[in-house]
């Protein structure tokens, strides 16, 4: 059976015990890491694999929606708070489900119920020509052969298709990882190219769709091999 690596994020001592042993009895889930410091897991979160993060709203120094706005990686989310206004603006961050103060073992078993479906479904739905990234706080599948290119854009990357533009929180590196293909060439620091969509070409400039793309020294002998290999 396939279980979601969790993490919990959650100030007070009393709720963190309760969720670990939530988590701990549900045979769905294992546990990565308990955090009652939300900067912390913040850190610590970006630079892990965790599917399922436990996140509670009500946090000193950084709350849960600062947290959300500054988490990098694509995983499911379950609110936890005690105060029901907060119900409708968590779900503008497009999380899995909101966990009421204090809740029951059934309502947390609802809530992982859920959290497995959409894994399943999104395990189902992809596929090596789809691309899941963050866009304006939302989970967005972008067409990896629908991608002209890649710019960097200071702490975010910036990522052109024909329908609009997305800007994902993620170094060049880390994106380029992402997209696993060798159709996309980093030929600058600051851009990423899909050899697909290059028009013309000389030692100083890729053209895609009249945007003029400048070429590294050290990328020239590269990307002339790579060229005129593309069908």
């Amino acid at each position: 059976m396939r279980t979601l690596q969790c993490a919990i994020v959650e100030d007070s001592h009393v709720h963190r015990v309760l969720l670990e042993r939530l988590v701990d009895k549900n045979v769905q889930l294992k546990l990565v890491k308990s955090f009652a410091n939300s900067t912390e897991a913040l850190k610590e979160i970006n630079d892990s694999k965790v599917d399922l993060i436990f996140l509670d709203i009500e946090m000193p120094i950084m709350n849960g929606f600062q947290f959300l706005s500054q988490l990098q990686i694509l995983a499911q989310v379950i609110i936890i708070s005690q105060n029901p206004k907060y119900a409708l603006e968590a779900f503008e961050f497009n999380v899995t489900d909101f966990l009421l103060k204090p809740y029951t073992k059934d309502r947390f078993d609802m809530a992982i119920s859920k959290a497995m479906e959409k894994h399943k479904k999104s395990l189902l739905s992809k596929t090596d020509s789809k691309l899941v990234v963050k866009h304006n706080l939302k989970q967005v599948e972008l067409n990896k052969d629908s991608i002209h290119w890649v710019e960097a854009l200071g702490d975010y990357v910036k990522v052109i298709t024909p329908e609009k533009n997305y800007i994902v929180l993620s170094t060049m590196s880390a994106f380029h990882e992402r997209l696993k293909d060798d159709k996309f060439v980093r030929i600058h620091k600051s851009y990423i190219i899909n050899l697909n969509m290059v028009e013309r070409y000389n030692h100083e400039f890729i053209e895609i769709k009249d945007k003029k793309i400048p070429i590294s020294r050290t990328k020239n002998l590269e990307l002339d091999r790579l060229l005129n290999c593309v069908d």
